[in-house]
């Protein structure tokens, strides 16, 4: 988990015209790590950690649509990322699928 203070990895860029979907996107490495959080159906985290040696483009997918989508991340070797978000409709049964390629 990410330590008070610590640095976030920025989104990456968009490079392509159409973002692949949750089925169509490529897993990511098993030395990318994820460990997700939902708290009162409503506050949802992923934290993320690039244990490779390159640099990976990754993505966190959920059971259900998230408008907007989460942004991809570019993680160097060792670097970590959060994303968080409020979602504005409680009681929905949100859950962490997994991290996909972007």
């Amino acid at each position: 988990m990410l330590g008070v203070g610590q640095a976030h990895a920025a989104p990456a860029p968009a490079t392509s015209a159409r973002a692949a979907t949750a089925s169509e996107a490529a897993s990511v490495p098993s030395c990318v790590e994820a460990a997700s959080a939902v708290i009162f159906y409503r506050f949802v985290t992923v934290w993320m950690t690039n244990n490779c040696t390159t640099t990976q483009r990754v993505k966190p997918t959920w059971n259900l649509e998230m408008v907007p989508a989460p942004d991809c991340y570019e993680l160097q070797p060792g670097q970590k990322a959060e994303f968080s978000r409020d979602k504005p409709i409680m009681g929905t049964n949100w859950k962490f699928q997994r991290l996909v390629a972007c």
